[in-house]
């Protein structure tokens, strides 16, 4: 992420880089945003609420990280792949690792440009 920020021109503060390392950190987890703003506070216990929205949301416009909402919260994604992001049992998202379905999905996405003539920046299925 530090490099895409780079190329950006986007100046690296030790805040930001904590956000980062945080997001890489918890990425499987699909982080929600008080996720986030917890595992950085513990580190950073002065930093605010909106600097490190404003610095996902920074993330999120630059295309380095998407996002999507389940229950009312928004939840940050790393994994641009077509894929499938399952609730399990206990209630934590997790990302479903199988080409078969990855196929599918590219077929729905190949289908969805040519027929419909929409360029899908992100597919992801949500799974409860």
């Amino acid at each position: 992420m530090k490099k895409e920020l780079r190329a950006h021109g986007v100046k690296i503060t030790p805040q930001r880089l904590e956000i980062i390392g945080k997001l890489e950190e918890l990425g499987s987890s699909h982080p929600s945003f008080n996720d986030v703003y917890k595992a950085v506070e513990a580190k950073y216990p002065s930093i605010s609420r909106s600097t490190v929205y404003e610095n996902l949301k920074l993330l999120v416009e630059l295309g380095i990280i998407g996002t999507f909402h389940y229950k009312g919260e928004v939840h940050y994604e790393m994994n641009f792949e077509p894929h499938v992001n399952m609730v399990n049992s206990s209630g934590k998202i997790v990302d479903i690792k199988n080409d078969e379905i990855k196929d599918h999905l590219k077929e729905i996405e190949r289908i969805i440009n040519e027929k419909e003539g929409i360029k899908i920046k992100n597919l992801m299925v949500l799974v409860e």
